[in-house]
């Protein structure tokens, strides 16, 4: 039975005792932090869910990333999806001057410091972050990532963005955001996608088999796999997912000038058959990208606008 999160939620203190731990960092936040910037310069850092792989046609969709995704004529003209994304809610308030997806399909939470430093080239003001996928998803789960070692790579990242915070220099500007979502629960893919099917009718079952052959997520989909095998994957899932948010609230806490946050919407939200890929029952379709945005975004720090 798959633990609540409070029953294996690691205390607020120990893992502030972890990062304060890390080098240069041993002090107190200051009282306030300056004022939030609006998300005019926007910036992603994540895989293949950013990229909008396979979410209505075959390979990369930019038009339909629930971060960087954008609708005007041409993407009407050629009947692809609205998925309302962050950039076009951004610049719907704001008006958005650098809209960049930094995101590459296949990169897990070791690629996250590579990202954070390509980031600060486009002086972005809203950093979406979205890894783990491929860290749950390895060929096996004795390949799965263990977890103290993606929360320090995620923290590598963190010192990329915020030196400050660290004792150094440079980083986002004062006021931006760094917003990270949960990864999502890869076992509700499995569970929900087992009866639906894929290219050229195929059942998503039979897709899966590849799995044997490369196709990713066998740790998840291989038809070796056993219901306690998944069951355990989906623990390490959302472990993941409660190191990332006890990680940014202590990050915030201790942090003078940038906001780091979480939000629980995409391990949360009830995954349907119409949000998975009809290409490879696997990544999220454009209802699926939809509504991340969507969810995301309302649990977000920009949600009155």
């Amino acid at each position: 039975m798959l633990p609540t999160r409070h029953a294996i939620r690691c205390s607020r203190l120990a893992l502030a005792l972890v990062v304060a731990g890390l080098p240069g960092l041993a002090r107190e936040a200051s009282a306030e932090k300056p004022a939030r910037l609006q998300p005019t310069r926007i910036h992603s850092i994540g895989d293949s869910i950013t990229t909008a792989f396979d979410s209505n046609f075959i390979l990369e969709n930019p038009s339909e990333s629930w971060v960087n995704g954008f609708h005007g004529f041409i993407q009407e003209l050629l009947g692809l999806e609205d998925v309302n994304s962050h950039n076009q809610r951004a610049d719907a308030a704001f008006g958005v001057a650098s809209n960049v997806n930094g995101a590459a399909n296949g990169a897990d939470m070791d690629d996250a410091l590579e990202q954070a430093q390509a980031a600060l080239t486009s002086d972005p003001y809203y950093v979406t972050i979205e890894l783990g996928g491929n860290d749950v998803c390895k060929d096996s789960l004795a390949e799965v990532t263990p977890p103290l070692d993606y929360l320090l790579q995620f923290l590598d990242a963190a010192m990329v963005l915020d030196p400050k915070l660290f004792g150094g220099s440079g980083g986002l500007a004062s006021g931006s955001t760094v917003y990270t979502a949960s990864i999502p629960d890869v076992k509700q893919l499995y569970d929900v996608g087992k009866d639906e099917s894929g290219l050229f009718g195929i059942d998503c079952e039979t897709i899966w088999l590849t799995t044997l052959i490369g196709f990713p997520c066998g740790s998840m989909l291989s038809p070796l796999g056993t219901e306690q095998s998944r069951l355990a994957l989906q623990q390490v899932n959302l472990v993941y997912n409660l190191l990332l948010e006890l990680a940014t609230t202590t990050l915030n806490d201790l942090s003078d000038d940038v906001y780091w946050d979480f939000t629980w919407a995409v391990w949360d939200y009830p995954i349907q058959g119409n949000d998975i890929s009809s290409i490879d029952c696997f990544h999220p379709s454009s209802d699926g990208q939809r509504a991340f945005s969507e969810g995301t975004w309302a649990d977000g720090p920009f949600s009155a606008f």
